[in-house]
């Protein structure tokens, strides 16, 4: 768990603060107060880089009572312009009550169907799931290695831990498809191939219509 150092600050004066390298921000939470901090901006960088929205993060708040808070990232504020964090949001949950969050995916190893000329189609970057703050995971780490072309990788396959996914166990994830072209070509082959096949069928077909005819004109010669 990483751990982010904070300075405990009075509320107001958010822009000074920006110019002195600092962040404005907030924790707040159902047991405690909401608290004004202010983090070093090198320090969130380095944070906002080693962390997902889903990792539990230690805060250390310094003043005139230190305290440690256990939390997520709930909000950040940018500036539309330089993309430069302007506030952030912590929030810190009820050690003994579940909630639902977003775990974000990610996708390990490179499948055997992409080998064949395959396509990996990845039908969510997050799950969302339900637990205990302790037990969400900051990153699922799905491995792709054995996909093979046509193959999928669905929610029950994938170990959640403590937590539970909020979709459904049939759910797809991930899956290996084949390219259009590809898929165009399997269809005119299966088309060739059934037009052969009938064309079988309509030579047994006539065969048995003639044979059927065979005994009236034996009738009629007699």
């Amino acid at each position: 768990m990483q751990t982010l150092q904070v300075k405990e600050r009075p509320a107001g004066k958010a822009g000074e603060l920006r110019r002195s390298g600092f962040v404005p921000g907030v924790v707040y939470g159902p047991t405690i107060e909401s608290t004004a901090i202010a983090i070093g901006k090198k320090d969130l960088q380095v944070l906002f880089g080693q962390i997902t929205r889903s990792s539990l993060i230690t805060l250390a708040i310094e003043g005139e009572e230190a305290r440690e808070f256990d939390v997520f990232l709930k909000v950040v504020d940018y500036d539309p312009i330089t993309d430069e964090p302007l506030h952030v949001d912590f929030y810190h949950p009820h050690a003994g009550t579940p909630l639902k969050l977003q775990v974000p995916i990610k996708i390990a190893g490179e499948p055997k169907g992409i080998k064949s000329g395959g396509i990996l189609n990845v039908l969510f970057n997050t799950v969302r799931v339900h637990g205990l703050a302790k037990n969400v995971p900051s990153l699922i780490t799905i491995d792709v290695s054995d996909l093979d072309m046509g193959e999928s990788i669905h929610v029950r396959d994938v170990d959640f831990g403590s937590v539970e996914p909020m979709l459904p166990p049939e759910r797809t994830i991930v899956t290996v498809i084949a390219p259009r072209g590809l898929m165009l070509e399997e269809e005119e082959a299966g088309e060739e191939i059934e037009g052969e096949e009938g064309e079988g069928i309509e030579g047994e077909a006539g065969e048995a219509t003639v044979e059927e005819g065979a005994p009236e004109a034996s009738a009629a010669e007699e």
